[in-house]
């Protein structure tokens, strides 16, 4: 006989048995005679398994054994082995975060155009640009552009002749 591990203990012919192994009982025939019957059981475990998984934020929700994980953390499935009997895996799961970062840059207006993660920029702005983490996951980088302008300035000035020359 086979059987899962959660069907122990086993009861046979009056015995409670515990553990994979033979077994013998001694009985008496329908005719008064003596009778021994014998038992090989076999029990199978419950399978256990785990597996580690990491994604990126964007790629929530994550299905996973008819579960629809949200978050970062630990599951646990009940299931069922090809033998019929349980089976419990785990799933620890890491969740890589979209990445955010701000720069603000000051140039002068005589450094246009500027360029920045593969964008040719030409005016002051706000600009994002979408990339990738190292660990592949979504980056966004935005960038605040500040454009100063060049100065000029007129004097008006008025000197004699015997002051020339002017510096």
């Amino acid at each position: 006989t086979t059987i899962c591990s959660n069907q122990l203990p086993y009861n046979w012919n009056g015995q409670t048995i515990n553990a994979v192994g033979t077994y013998t009982a001694n009985l008496t025939s329908a005719a008064g005679c003596d009778s021994i019957a014998t038992l090989n059981l076999i029990v199978n475990p419950t399978l256990t398994s785990t597996t580690n998984t990491t994604l990126c934020s964007n790629q929530l929700p994550y299905n996973w054994n008819g579960q629809t994980i949200n978050a970062a953390g630990t599951y646990t499935a009940n299931l069922k082995s090809a033998a019929g009997c349980d089976s419990i895996v785990t799933l620890n799961l890491t969740v890589n975060p979209t990445l955010t970062s701000t720069t603000n840059t000051t140039i002068c207006s005589n450094q246009l155009p500027y360029s920045w993660n593969g964008q040719t920029i030409n005016t002051a702005g706000t600009y994002t640009a979408n990339l990738i983490s190292a660990v592949g996951c979504d980056s966004v980088a935005t960038l605040n552009l500040t454009v100063n302008p060049t100065l000029t300035s007129t004097t008006n000035t008025t000197i004699c002749s015997n002051q020339l020359p002017y510096n």
